[in-house]
């Protein structure tokens, strides 16, 4: 039997399988050389002890956390690499639920500014951003900011799941290459929406502190300063799966409005914290499908100067 990643379900005697595998690989022994390959290692002792601290659970129970990161991992890692048939793909992309749907279909006929997607490397945040997207009209531009450019078998399967309206390499910016000036040049001409991740890995970019699992984190400023700058709103949504289901969770719109007596800095990090929240109330949930799991110690830690060239040379 082929193992297709489009396939909800899973057999468990495989799961347990590689739960097991995994348990007997080894810690990693030097830095991660790329992003990428960080998907796919196992964290030293010392980051197996802080991530349990953090969540206030044995080492034992996060190892395993940690096996079903790299897991979920994985099979995203093929359904955005692997060619597959367009009939599955299809199926696979019909089952992306948003419960809030209706109320995202009446926002966004009343309201036709341009918005700042925000969002989170969590559940498959590929296509359900892709799913997001294609309720938006076709005569409205779309980008997304992006880590990677994606390959063309990704293409290809948004292509067969979205028909005409898929997103296409021409809706993607390259993190590396596309500055602030960019960005505003796009929200200011109107009728554009663009999607910004606001996890990316410690030292990509400039951040703020705040709140997170009860302790002090920096995550990412740079969407509300973005937003607030160009007077666009943003729009918080979060992809995650249950069972055999994968759904879309939306955040209330955040208007680009400073409080009386706010900095631009110190708007910009009250609306981070609140994406924070949104995303931390989906996180617990579901911790094994954020992307960045490993990288958590990461997080909690306030990037230097100096770290941010060496995390530059993670991206590929």
């Amino acid at each position: 039997m082929i193992y297709s990643a489009f396939h909800h379900k899973h057999l468990a005697l495989r799961e347990s399988l590689n739960l097991f595998l995994e348990s007997l690989r080894p810690n990693a022994a030097q830095r991660f050389q790329t992003l990428a390959q960080s998907l796919f290692e196992r964290p030293t002792l010392d980051e197996e002890n802080q991530i349990a601290y953090a969540f206030r659970q044995p080492v034992k129970e996060i190892r395993s956390l940690l096996a079903e990161n790299r897991l979920h991992n994985l099979r995203f890692e093929q359904r955005r690499n692997t060619v597959e048939r367009a009939a599955l793909v299809q199926r696979y992309c019909e089952g992306f639920k948003i419960p809030q749907r209706e109320d995202y279909l009446d926002l966004i006929r009343k309201d036709e500014r341009s918005r700042i997607f925000t969002s989170f490397h969590c559940g498959d945040f590929l296509y359900g951003s892709a799913s997001l997207f294609n309720l938006d009209s076709s005569k409205r531009k779309k980008f997304v900011l992006s880590l990677n450019r994606n390959s063309s078998a990704c293409y290809s399967n948004l292509s067969a799941g979205f028909s005409n309206t898929a997103l296409g390499p021409k809706c993607e910016l390259l993190l590396t290459e596309t500055g602030t000036s960019k960005l505003s040049q796009i929200l200011r001409a109107g009728n554009s929406s663009i999607l910004l991740f606001c996890d990316l890995p410690p030292g990509l970019n400039e951040t703020t502190e705040v709140n997170f699992l009860n302790r002090q984190a920096w995550f990412s400023i740079g969407p509300a300063i973005l937003a607030l700058v160009n007077r666009v709103p943003l729009l918080p949504f979060i992809n995650y799966s249950t069972g055999n289901s994968s759904y879309l969770k939306l955040g209330n719109q955040i208007e680009p409005i400073l409080l009386p007596s706010e900095t631009l800095q110190m708007g910009a990090k009250r609306i981070t914290q609140s994406l924070v929240s949104f995303f931390e109330a989906v996180f617990l949930e579901s911790p094994e499908q954020w992307r960045f799991l490993s990288f958590l110690p990461g997080y909690f830690s306030k990037p230097s100067s100096g770290e941010v060239s060496r995390c530059q040379k993670l991206v590929e």
